[in-house]
Formats: structure tokens, C-alpha cells, sequence
């Protein structure tokens, strides 16, 4: 009796592993990183290894693990500021010199070397996995390889094309969401930490390469002609926020840097027309704005 009764128990068991859906693995595993939870997350991994061996979520959930500690934000105290510009506080010690404190990312090249040709093996082997891309190009970011996302983002858009945005997400779930917007939204974020750390080169190569598949798409047309405006190209400015107005006339940000261009080329009579747009727009914030502008104008 005592056999059969732990037989049964060992079958009990082996049921209830089983009976995990990959959701529920899946939420456990997020569960374990949030809390760092080094040992359950290898456990789990091991579980998702015997359950559904050779599936896309184990590329995920491995460059999860090896990316948990691959890259910390440290306190240092110097005597010197920062060389980059980051923010740091000023602290005075016991014998009236002046400190500085501020955080530097410390990278595990290890991990991070094992994060990216996990990520790299995953999007060959599943290309259509946004997900695996998007951690990819976000790890380059993190460790400053700022080119490196720029390719992998020129990738993402080439393939965009090819498999006419079907993207799939976490657990091979279809992007609900339109998956040009998508991946748009994420570009954009990208477009901006490249910005914040001064890196316009990077940039708007990335922009080049968006507008390069996707010309006629309005958001990158007018992004490229913020890389020409940031860059001092005032007159190729115009151009390319034109263009995103022909395609997209109701887009006020749009018309917004039409206006704001031409006052800054001097053509007081263009800038006034398109402010009074903006005016005339349901945009409160830059119909007040706009207004603010045709005002001043008018009286120089």
C-alpha cells in the first residue's frame, strides 16, 4: 500500500507541472525577476526547457536571466563631476571638500555578451518575435552600443516590410494593436534616449533608415526633418515637415514645427499662416500657444 500510495503521489505531481500553462509559467517567471529571484527563475526555465523544449519563449526568458545582473546603476563619490553631463549632487566632507555624487552603469560583459547572442539566435530562428528584437536593440542601448541598436532597428523596419507588420509578442500572442503604430511607438522612444544622451548622428541615422522603407509614413518624415533642425538645416527642416503635412494635414505637432521654422527663417507671413491653423485647431494647448504667436507677430 505504501508503493502504490507513493506512486500515486509522484502522478499527482507530474500532473500538476504539466497542467501549467505557458501563461502561468510565464507569470511566475516575471513574478521571480521582478523580485530577483535568481534560483525560481532558473527552476522555471528548466521547467519551460522540459515542457516545451525549442520554443520562442525560452530565448526571452534566458536573456531575461542573464541580463538580471548583467548591468547595475553603482554610487560613486569623486572629487571630480561627471565628464558627460549627468546629473550628481555636491556634498561637502569633515575637512570642507567638495564631493560628488553621482550613479555610473556598471556592466557584466559576460552577460551581456551571453544576452545579445541569445536575443541574436532568437530573432533568426524567430523573426517575427517584436519582442526579441525589441530587447535586443534596448540591451545595445543600456551598454552604450548606440550604432548596434541603429542596425538592429534597420533590421526590425526591413523585416517590417517583409512580413507586412504580423508581429508577435510574449508567448507568440499577435500585436493587438496596429503593428505599424507599434513599432513606431517604440522607435520614437529609442529616438528620444538617443536625443537625451546627445547622440544625433545615431539618431538620425535611425530616422534615415524608417524613412528609407517607409517614405510616405508622416511621423518619420516629420522626424527627420527634427534631426535636420537640430542639426541647424533650417531650409531642409521646412522640406521634410512639409512633407509630413501633405500626408498628414490634420497632425498640429506637425504643423506646429512648420510654423515655429518659418519664424525662425524669418518669413513672418508663412509662420503667421500656419499658426493661424494651429489657432483655429481643437488642440487646446496649442491653439493657446498659437494664438500667443500670431499675437506677437502681428505687432512687430
Amino acid at each position: 500500500m505504501r508503493r502504490i500510495f507513493s506512486t500515486f503521489i509522484f502522478m499527482l505531481l507530474s500532473c500538476a507541472v504539466f497542467a501549467q500553462t505557458k501563461a502561468e509559467l510565464y507569470d511566475r517567471f516575471s513574478k521571480a525577476v521582478s523580485e530577483h529571484d535568481t534560483t525560481t527563475v532558473v527552476s522555471l526555465i528548466s521547467d519551460w526547457e522540459r515542457l516545451y523544449p525549442g520554443d520562442a519563449e525560452l530565448f526571452s526568458l534566458r536573456a531575461n536571466y542573464y541580463f538580471m545582473d548583467a548591468v547595475s546603476d553603482v554610487i560613486t563619490l569623486s572629487a571630480e563631476k561627471p565628464a558627460d553631463g549627468r546629473g550628481y549632487y555636491v556634498m561637502e566632507d569633515s575637512l570642507g571638500n567638495t564631493q560628488y555624487m553621482y550613479s555610473e552603469v556598471q556592466t557584466d560583459s559576460v552577460r551581456v555578451g551571453y544576452t545579445k547572442a541569445i536575443l541574436a539566435d532568437g530573432i533568426a530562428k524567430y523573426p517575427d518575435r517584436i519582442d526579441l528584437r525589441l530587447g535586443k536593440i534596448t540591451v545595445h542601448l543600456k551598454v552604450g552600443e548606440n550604432a548596434s541598436a541603429v542596425k538592429e532597428v534597420c533590421s526590425m523596419v526591413e523585416h517590417s516590410v517583409v512580413n507586412d507588420n504580423k508581429w508577435l509578442g510574449t508567448l507568440d500572442k499577435p500585436v493587438e494593436t496596429d503593428g505599424v503604430s507599434y513599432m513606431r511607438d517604440c522607435i520614437q522612444d529609442y529616438l528620444s534616449r538617443l536625443v537625451d544622451a546627445e547622440d544625433l548622428v545615431s539618431a538620425e541615422n535611425m530616422v534615415d533608415a524608417c524613412v528609407r522603407f517607409y517614405p510616405k509614413d508622416p511621423v518619420f518624415l516629420s522626424d527627420k526633418g527634427v534631426m535636420r533642425f537640430y542639426a541647424g538645416d533650417l531650409k531642409s527642416a521646412l522640406d521634410w515637415y512639409l512633407s509630413a503635412y501633405s500626408v498628414s494635414p490634420g497632425d498640429m505637432l506637425v504643423v506646429n514645427n512648420i510654423a515655429y521654422t518659418y519664424e525662425k527663417l524669418g518669413d513672418k507671413q508663412n509662420a503667421l499662416k500656419y499658426y493661424r491653423i494651429l489657432a483655429d485647431s481643437n488642440d487646446a494647448e496649442f491653439s493657446e500657444n498659437a494664438k500667443a504667436a500670431v499675437q506677437e507677430l502681428s505687432a512687430e
